[in-house]
């Protein structure tokens, strides 16, 4: 049971930022070994009709799905059906990368931990076409297309057929360089099919769906639609001016692996707290702990800060460790979080994109522990701006999955601008900068030559 003082501070705080961000509906839910500490359900699943959400309405989660697509990955490796360290042309004997060299040390775990080096790609964009042509509102979301209708995939095998044809440059060889890519993630539901030999749905559903008693959990759009507890989806109108109904979902064809699950918040805790008891619920086993641990361990380190496992972001919050997943796309705001120290799974959901649902969840979790949020950010880390040659930074910098940025120099400092979005950024060596909001990005050089920044996740290529 929540202290009064810390509860009223809760609702005070996330209430206020759910009003200043527009936010039309939220649910955010918080366990403490086991037993619901918090909850608040904000706003509407449906505005016009002032339906509330409850812990049963059914959200999109996006990229929370990469964490379950390597809880099965996992699993087939507890039952001997594959090995995270197995070669992909193991069983992908058709895919073709620009570097047979690199091809041949490409690794399941690769995949699974955004270390392929692969580049940012387009294919997802294009398994995703035929839902944003039909969305009124689709040209305004995503941008209006300039692939042709050629390029359109719906499945698994016509991603690794149309990444086969492409001609483009690979980040490094597999393992040492870091690259969020949905292109491996939907490579993975393919091995994930021939190793179970089952759909990757019903793979699913059998060995996690059930098992944790999920009543509310789908990957297909036509499988909510007559569903009565299902949110509508909303967006920010230009310049997050506003908000709007838009009520089309996007699919990404018949590929699911990097961001189809949709779930209400009861069935996103149970999986959490799976996740916290290392694969125990309920005192059954769903898989074992040392997988789970394989899962939940750092795989790679990113030099803006934080490390990635396996469908798993990794951080700190106080002397503690939390790690889970975020997701964004239309419609779609989500995150948990798991701080196994304190026996706390947490998650939020929201129904519309480009909202900080990480950044929310985390200051609530901050709030609840009685800890301050730190920010990395220290005046006395900044190098002079004289100390380095900054113009070696400026540029355009893009992403074959359509990501774009650009960096100017004034008064010897560095801005980012990002979708008309600018932020400062200040050198702590001569290729990681800081923002005062603690956000870091990372440059990548040959000699003197920049030729990429890592921003978030992704890597963008120096185009100018």
């Amino acid at each position: 049971m929540l202290p009064k003082s810390t509860q009223e501070k809760l609702n005070n705080e996330i209430n206020q930022t759910c009003e200043e961000l527009k936010i039309p509906g939220m649910a955010l839910t918080i366990y403490q070994h086991g037993d619901s500490i918090y909850e608040n359900y904000y706003g509407y699943r449906n505005m016009k009709e002032g339906l509330p959400v409850t812990k049963d309405t059914i959200f999109g989660l996006a990229s929370i799905t990469k964490s379950l697509t390597c809880l099965m990955v996992m699993k087939l490796e507890e039952e001997g059906r594959l090995h995270s360290s197995d070669k992909v042309t193991e069983w992908l004997p058709n895919l073709k990368l620009p570097r047979e060299d690199y091809l041949k040390q490409l690794e399941i775990r690769h995949l699974m931990s955004h270390t392929s080096g692969l580049p940012g790609l387009p294919s997802i964009h294009h398994a995703r076409m035929k839902s944003i042509r039909k969305d009124p509102d689709g040209d305004f979301l995503f941008g209006k297309w300039q692939e042709e209708e050629s390029s359109a995939i719906q499945t698994a095998d016509e991603l690794i057929e149309q990444i086969s044809r492409m001609d483009f440059a690979l980040s490094g060889p597999p393992g040492t360089v870091f690259n969020y890519s949905n292109e491996g993630y939907g490579m993975l539901q393919k091995i994930i099919e021939l190793a179970s030999g089952m759909t990757f749905i019903d793979y699913v559903e059998r060995k996690l769906f059930s098992l944790l008693r999920l009543k509310n959990s789908f990957f297909l759009t036509e499988s909510i639609i007559n569903k009565e507890n299902v949110t509508e989806l909303y967006a920010y109108q230009e310049k997050h001016s506003g908000i709007f109904h838009s009520p089309v979902w996007w699919d990404v064809g018949a590929i699911y692996t990097n961001g189809s699950w949709k779930a209400s918040a009861d069935d996103v805790m149970k999986y959490a707290e799976l996740l916290r008891l290392n694969g125990r619920i309920q005192g059954q086993s769903l898989i074992s702990e040392d997988k789970l641990e394989k899962m939940t361990s750092s795989a790679f380190s990113l030099p803006n800060g934080g490390d990635y496992g396996f469908g798993i972001e990794i951080n700190s919050i106080g002397e503690y460790t939390r790690f889970g997943h975020g997701g964004s796309i239309k419609g779609v705001s989500s995150n948990f979080q798991i701080i196994k120290e304190k026996g706390i799974s947490a998650s939020i959901l929201i129904n519309m994109a480009d909202v900080p649902a990480e950044k929310i969840l985390v200051s609530a979790l901050h709030i609840l522990l009685g800890i301050s949020a730190e920010n990395p950010f220290k005046k006395d880390d900044v190098l002079s701006g004289k100390t380095l040659n900054l113009n070696l930074f400026s540029g355009r910098y893009q992403s074959g999955e359509g990501n774009k940025a650009s960096i100017s120099i004034q008064d010897d400092l560095l801005y980012l601008n990002r979708n008309e979005q600018i932020t400062c950024f200040y050198p702590i060596s001569e290729n990681d900068f800081i923002a005062e909001t603690g956000e870091r990005i990372y440059f990548a050089k040959n000699g003197d030559c920049v030729h990429s920044v890592l921003v978030g996740k992704r890597v963008l290529e120096k185009m100018e």
